[in-house]
């Protein structure tokens, strides 16, 4: 399995950021295309403080001579925009989309259109005559929509920020009930709360893990750091001289790995997110239930301060490089899905 480029520097952002901020943008309330492209698009937000490595200028280098770039007296910035640009081109070829006289915006633009067209179709979203904007919205609301019903909650006539509220509610409200937490009379941020301290407390218990005289995360952290550890044994993943990030990433590259195995996908010469995007096309519901069986369950998915569902890197900013901070500042958990 290829290593993914998973890191920019500031002047890449600088350089490539039309791409990453308006054509390849993916966040809460959009819905992605998985495509080559925006998967080495993510390295932006790995310097930015949402992602999990900095750049490896092997990997970089790497990357570029699979492409057929020429590395010699090119720095990172230079070669991070002939990377995409040959990215770009190479996923227009394969969607049948001629590059004669498009400049590589528009080609970008046309890229991205097709696949969101494509994804459209199976959430039986009319395409035609449609923008992207248009079509990620859409999109993005009948994935709500699907799950909502999966939930028991109603969709009518609701908007995609009120699903997501109505959604949240129901996540929290059946996992309270299972805690034996009572709902009444509570809004989401508090039931967020308690949900949330419960849930780290129980795991903690169950990991033997003392919580006498301590506050909220610092159990979040030593539950997290335990959990990574024995799965980086349980995939004999070494630990030495690594932070518990890495260690983490490492995890969540071997998971990924064996779920791409289960389904007769191969991983040879292919990013972790190229793999990714083959598995959510085979079996997505496989997929969200690797990913959202974090740390803490539905809370490893990232919440902000409200309670309500993030982009997938948790609320907050990263805690010395391993727990991010989730609920109203207490530590939720790394973001990397594991």
């Amino acid at each position: 399995m290829k290593k993914s480029v998973l890191g920019l520097t500031v002047a890449g952002v600088l350089l490539l950021g039309g791409y990453a901020t308006t054509t390849f943008a993916n966040d809460d309330t959009t819905s992605s295309t998985g495509t080559k492209v925006e998967n080495f698009m993510k390295g932006f937000k790995g310097m930015m403080g949402f992602g999990h490595k900095g750049m490896d200028s092997e990997e970089l280098l790497a990357q570029a001579k699979d492409l057929g770039i020429d590395t010699s007296g090119k720095d990172a910035e230079t070669l991070m925009q002939e990377i995409q640009e040959a990215l770009i081109k190479q996923e227009a070829k394969d969607l049948g989309i001629k590059a004669t006289d498009k400049d590589i915006d528009t080609l970008a633009q046309a890229v991205q259109l097709a696949n969101l067209q494509e994804e459209a179709k199976s959430f039986d979203v009319e395409a035609d005559g449609k923008d992207v904007q248009t079509l990620r919205q859409e999109i993005r609301l009948a994935e709500l929509q699907k799950e909502a019903k999966e939930l028991g909650v109603t969709t009518d006539d609701k908007d995609a920020e009120t699903l997501k509220q109505d959604i949240r509610q129901a996540e929290l409200n059946k996992k309270a009930e299972e805690l034996g937490i009572t709902t009444d009379g509570k809004d989401l941020t508090t039931l967020t709360q308690e949900v949330y301290a419960a849930t780290v407390n129980k795991e903690a218990k169950e990991l033997g893990i003392s919580v006498e005289g301590k506050e909220i995360k610092e159990i979040a952290q030593e539950v997290y750091k335990a959990k990574v550890k024995a799965d980086a044994k349980e995939y004999n993943i070494t630990i030495d001289g690594k932070t518990i990030q890495q260690i983490a990433e490492e995890v969540r590259e071997q998971k990924i790995a064996k779920l791409a195995k289960d389904l007769g996908i191969s991983t040879t010469d292919k990013s972790t997110q190229d793999i990714m995007s083959e598995i959510k096309e085979k079996d997505a519901a496989k997929l969200e239930e690797l990913l959202g069986n974090g740390s803490f369950g539905m809370f490893g998915k990232g919440m902000d301060g409200s309670g309500h569902r993030g982009g997938g890197h948790g609320g907050g900013m990263h805690n010395g490089g391993e727990v991010q901070q989730g609920v109203s500042g207490t530590a939720a958990s790394s973001g990397t899905g594991v």
